[in-house]
C-alpha cells in the first residue's frame, strides 16, 4: 500500500502550537502515515529581511517535533534552487518516494491567494490539496475559489471536490488557536511571555540564540521576559 504522506511548507519563524496542531489533526483525519515539514529556505511570497537563517529555523522544528513519530523535519527546500518553490519541491518528493501518496497541507488565507503561486495548477496533479481552516464556516468560500481555481473539478461534498487523475481538494476544519509566527516574533521583541505558545525547546532556543530581540541572550534575560523565573 503506497504511502500516505502529509505535507506541511512554511518559514517557521518561528514554529508554535498551531502549526504542531494542524499537522496533528491532518494526521489523524486523513489516516497519514507520517507529515513531513518542510521549512522554507527563500518564500518567494514572504519578502523579510529579517527572516531567521534556515539552520535555526530547521532546528527549532526539529525540536518541536522531537518524540513525535510520525513527524519529521526535511532541509529538503535548502538544497534546491532559490526561490522555494512548492512545485519543484513536489516533483523532488515524487521522484524520491515512488508511489508515494502526498496530502499538501496549507492554510485557508494562503489558498484564497493560490493562484499567485509559482505554476500553482501544476500542484494538485502532483498531490491532494488539504486546505486547513481554523474554525469552520468557510465552505461557501472555499467552494467558490475551488470553483474558481480548477472549473474542472467535480464536486463530491461540501468538503471534497475531486480533480483530474485522481486527486482533490479537500477543507479541513481544526481546532481553532490564534496564534501566528509574527505574535510571537512581536511579543518577544515587547519583552513578552511566549510560554505556552510554542514547545519549550524551542522557547529555550530562542533564548539561547537572542532571536527576535537583541538583548534575549543577556544575563537574567530569560527571567525577565517570562515574569517567572525557573
Amino acid at each position: 500500500m503506497a504511502a500516505r504522506i502529509g505535507l506541511l511548507g512554511g518559514t517557521f519563524d518561528p514554529i508554535h502550537f498551531g502549526h504542531l496542531r494542524a499537522a496533528e489533526e491532518a494526521y489523524q483525519k486523513l489516516a497519514l502515515d507520517k507529515v513531513i515539514f518542510l521549512p522554507t529556505a527563500v518564500p518567494p511570497h514572504k519578502k523579510r529581511p529579517d527572516l531567521s537563517p534556515f539552520s535555526l529555523r530547521f532546528e527549532m522544528v526539529r525540536l518541536a517535533l522531537s518524540g513525535v513519530p510520525y513527524f519529521e523535519v526535511s532541509d529538503l527546500e535548502r538544497r534546491l534552487p532559490k526561490p522555494s518553490y512548492s512545485i519543484k519541491t513536489l516533483e523532488v518528493l515524487k521522484e524520491q518516494v515512488p508511489g508515494g501518496e502526498f496530502f499538501f497541507i496549507l492554510g485557508f488565507d494562503a489558498f484564497l491567494e493560490f493562484e499567485t503561486w509559482y505554476e500553482y495548477q501544476r500542484i494538485p496533479t502532483l498531490a491532494h490539496l488539504i486546505v486547513v481552516t481554523r474554525g469552520g464556516g468557510d465552505e461557501a468560500a472555499f467552494a467558490a475559489k475551488v470553483r474558481e481555481l480548477f472549473p474542472e473539478s467535480k464536486q463530491e461534498n461540501n468538503f471534497w471536490w475531486r480533480l483530474p487523475r485522481g486527486f482533490s481538494v479537500r477543507y479541513l476544519p481544526i481546532l481553532r488557536l490564534d496564534i501566528s509566527s509574527t505574535f510571537l516574533r512581536k511579543a518577544v521583541k515587547n519583552r513578552e511571555s511566549i510560554r505556552f505558545l510554542t514547545p519549550d525547546p524551542v522557547r529555550d532556543f530562542i533564548f539561547a540564540h537572542g532571536l527576535y530581540a537583541a538583548d534575549l541572550a543577556s544575563p537574567g534575560a530569560r527571567e525577565d521576559y517570562d515574569k517567572s523565573p525557573e
